[in-house]
């Protein structure tokens, strides 16, 4: 892999880490603690609060950025580095850490399933 390619793919992976973290703040889910604390999926409180249009787009872009080689893993790393809460959390809780990325791929696979 040439250095232009890691350099899109790492630029890709912050851009949409910046996008579902400004998407988690507008949800109001200001307490991300509180949240992973009661053992609920940060991510799968979000996804279930679009709308469906808005999950069309998120498939969509994601799965575009999985053709381009950006994993859930690159994302959600990226969104733990821009936000210290989610980081902490995330260091903390191994699994917890696994299961998000987990909803992050089945949300992905429910697309490319219905096709």
């Amino acid at each position: 892999m040439t250095f232009m390619e890691r350099s899109v793919k790492h630029y890709l992976a912050i851009k949409a880490a910046r996008q579902i973290r400004e998407e988690i703040e507008k949800a109001g889910l200001d307490d991300l603690k509180a949240v992973a604390d009661a053992g609920k999926s940060i991510i799968g409180i979000y996804l279930k609060s679009c709308s469906p249009e808005e999950k069309k787009r998120l498939k969509q872009d994601g799965n575009t950025l999985a053709r381009m080689g950006v994993t859930p893993e690159m994302v959600l790393a990226e969104l733990a580095g821009q936000n210290e809460e989610l980081s902490s959390i995330m260091e903390k809780r191994k699994d917890y850490k696994r299961s998000e990325i987990s909803n992050l791929k089945a949300f992905l696979e429910e697309e490319e399933a219905k096709k």
